[in-house]
Order: structure tokens, then C-alpha cells, then sequence
């Protein structure tokens, strides 16, 4: 195995290895800690793995860290990924890695965010969030460049030494993956489903105007699910079906919603379709944990920013919940289709 990354969510897992997916290189995602040990024997030149780590405590972080590192073969090279935005237990996980020196760059210079003086800034970032804060006791070996381009990342790649812990987002895992492949563009993958299923857990104002334009497109027929409960009837006579959460009369926590809808979409919904797509990070982890699906094989992305796997013979896109235009969902559906 060329390398493993480990990102505490899901989307952030495949976000950060489709690079590598889609130059070529063999990828495998690990789910969960649990299936570490299953993919790094499965053969794949890549994988990745989630700690679903970002939302629970630090103590919980670091067990989750320890018992993949314990499950991995020695002396595997390690990206880390962190958020672009400095979210989660950053810290808690380093320390389980103790690495004599790391180069942190969680910029992601295409999507307008970069990293300047130290300061994550740019695209989503109201005020510089300072990358030294997230690093806890490990700061002093720490190397943060200035990172405002693909250049600058490729630059900062470039001055990490063998054995230094490579710790970044999106944008240092497509410089490390042309440097793994000499290829400067990745290729798209481009799906086709003939029935299909958008299952809509976020409530980011992003995906939500994503699954108003589906709505007026008419390209899929829409199933509400208040607090994550669908209508227990018979499902729409349709090939393509959009199920969103939407507010109830109460309100629950987004890991309740995510779990109600994982149960009122399968096996009822997902039976016969080709391809699923699963916004929000804790809506993907609930579904596929609900389907008895612990580990994907990557094939690269279908529009930029979303990660296509495979599980059997279903296609499955994760998309977190503020990332793409407005048309992102629309154009994915016409992509199924074939009129894109």
C-alpha cells in the first residue's frame, strides 16, 4: 500500500482521495475504524478510512485514531486529513500520530480558500481562523507555509522530508496524488442510472436551494420527510426520487433525523436503484451503516467535488452539505440520464 488517509468523516475521506482514484491509482475507503484491518488487506494502492471522530468528544478521537493506526500494516505513509476549516479534534489525533515534524496545509486554493501569515482565509471563512490553534502541543513542529495557489501547495509538498506527517485537506491530497501519478488532470467518471435515489439529510441553505432547482426542473419527483420520517406508503412510480428531511413539529438532533430517514428509505426506496446520492455527512454515514455497507472502492469523481464509489452494484455519491452551485444536483441528474 502506497498510503492511507485518515479523515474524521466520511465525506471528508472520500473528498480527499477521489484525487487518486481518478488518476488511476486503486482505492479502497474504509468506513468506519472497524474495517481498517479489512481494506488494508483488500490490495488497494490507496485507502481511506473514517474515524467518524468530528462530532464526539476528544477522548473519543483518539481511541479512534489509536485502533486504526494499530490496524494498519508498519510503516504505511499517513495523510491526515483535517477540515479545511480547522473543525473537529485536530489535536487529540496528532498527538496519537506524534510525528517529530509535520507540514499543515489545509488550504483549498481551487475552491478560493488559502492560507496566509499562519491564517486559514478566504472562500466560507468570516474571520482568519489561526492553523497553530488546532495544533495543540505539536505546534512546535510544526511547518505552515503560505499556500494561496495550486503552485504554493505544490511548493509546500515539496518541502516536506521522508518521514514528515503531511497534514492538509483537499488541496495537499491533489498535489501529493500528481506527484504519485505524474498526472496533472484526474479523470471524470460519468454515471448512468436509469432509477436513481437523492437522499437529503442537510439543511445548509446550499443544498436546500440544490433541491429546490430539482424540484422546478421536474427531473426527479420529490418525497418530503419531516424530522427524517417519508411517508410509509408506497413509493412514487418514479425512476428518479429526491427524499428530504424537513422540519417537524419538534426539533430533534441532526443525528436523530439522519437515523429516522436511513430507516424510511431502506430497503423500501433502495431496492431497485442504480445510484444514490447522500448529502450531508451524517445522513451518508447513517444510510450506508443502515444498508450493512462498511467499505466502498472508489472510482473518482463525477463533477468536481463529488466522490463516486461503488458498493456492489450501486453507485453511491456523498456530498457534504455546502459544497457545489446551485445546478449541482440538477446537473447530476442529467448526467444519469445521459442529457448532459
Amino acid at each position: 500500500m502506497r498510503l492511507c488517509i485518515i479523515a474524521d468523516d466520511l465525506t471528508g475521506a472520500l473528498d480527499s482521495a477521489a484525487p487518486f482514484a481518478g488518476r488511476g491509482l486503486s482505492v479502497q475507503v474504509a468506513l468506519s475504524p472497524d474495517a481498517t484491518a479489512k481494506v488494508a488487506a483488500s490490495g488497494a494502492q490507496v485507502m481511506a478510512v473514517s474515524t467518524r471522530s468530528r462530532d464526539g468528544d476528544a477522548g473519543a478521537a483518539r481511541a479512534a485514531m489509536a485502533q486504526v493506526m494499530a490496524a494498519l500494516p508498519a510503516g504505511v505513509p499517513v495523510l491526515k486529513k483535517i477540515d479545511s476549516r480547522l473543525k473537529g479534534h485536530i489535536a487529540a489525533e496528532l498527538v496519537v500520530l506524534n510525528p517529530s515534524r509535520l507540514l499543515v496545509a489545509p488550504a483549498i486554493p481551487d475552491f478560493g480558500r488559502i492560507q496566509q501569515g499562519g491564517h486559514v482565509q478566504g472562500h466560507g471563512v468570516a474571520q482568519p481562523i489561526p492553523i497553530a490553534d488546532a495544533l495543540g502541543p505539536l505546534t512546535d513542529r510544526a511547518l505552515i507555509p503560505d499556500v494561496t495557489s495550486a503552485a504554493d501547495m505544490t511548493a509546500a509538498l515539496e518541502m516536506a522530508a521522508p518521514g514528515d506527517l503531511l497534514v492538509g485537506a483537499r488541496g495537499l491530497a491533489e498535489a501529493l496524488a500528481i506527484r504519485m501519478t505524474a498526472q496533472g488532470q484526474a479523470a471524470m467518471v460519468v454515471p448512468r442510472a436509469e432509477r436513481s435515489l437523492l437522499v437529503i439529510g442537510s439543511r445548509d441553505p446550499i443544498t436546500v436551494e440544490q433541491a429546490r432547482r430539482v424540484q422546478a426542473s421536474g427531473l426527479a419527483t420529490m418525497l418530503p420527510a419531516p424530522l427524517g420520517q417519508a411517508d410509509p406508503g408506497a413509493p412514487p412510480p418514479a425512476p428518479h426520487l429526491l427524499v428530504q428531511a424537513t422540519a417537524g413539529d419538534v426539533t430533534r438532533p441532526g443525528a436523530q433525523v439522519a437515523h429516522a430517514l436511513a430507516r424510511s428509505i431502506h430497503p423500501r426506496l433502495t431496492a431497485d436503484r442504480q445510484a444514490l446520492l447522500l448529502s450531508g455527512g451524517a445522513t451518508a454515514e447513517a444510510v450506508l451503516a443502515h444498508m450493512g455497507i462498511t467499505s466502498l472502492r472508489l472510482a473518482g469523481e463525477c463533477l468536481p467535488g463529488l466522490p463516486l464509489a461503488n458498493a456492489g452494484e450501486i453507485s453511491i455519491i456523498a456530498k457534504s452539505g455546502g459544497f457545489g452551485d446551485a445546478d449541482t444536483l440538477v446537473t447530476l441528474l442529467k448526467i444519469f440520464q445521459g442529457r448532459n
